[in-house]
């Protein structure tokens, strides 16, 4: 993240009152790569203060459950995509040049 990213992404944490601490531990985890947006980054933002507000975990492990949560849900998507997959395989599955085989 070059500077001018890193001071904009400072200005938004101030304005949601969150603590240069929590920018730095989302950053160590990776949650702010390159081609995340303005409005990305403030989601990820807005997530780990109501993890610190609501449940009172701190910034580093605010932002290690932010990270899990990505992760899961990009881990649900690849595993709805290879069942549709799979169910695509089946269904043009033919038996019968199986059974033709074994004989």
């Amino acid at each position: 993240m070059n500077p001018s990213e890193l001071r904009a992404l400072r200005r938004l944490a101030r304005e949601m009152d969150l603590s240069l601490v929590a920018v730095d531990a989302a950053q160590d985890c990776g949650l702010f790569d390159e081609a995340a947006t303005a409005d990305e980054s403030r989601c990820t933002l807005r997530r780990m203060r109501r993890l610190m507000d609501d449940l009172g975990v701190n910034a580093t492990g605010a932002a290690l459950l932010v990270r899990m949560r990505r992760e899961l849900l990009l881990m649900h998507l690849e595993l709805s995509h290879l069942q549709s997959q799979r169910d695509r395989w089946l269904d043009n599955w033919h038996e019968g040049l199986w059974r033709d085989l074994s004989e």
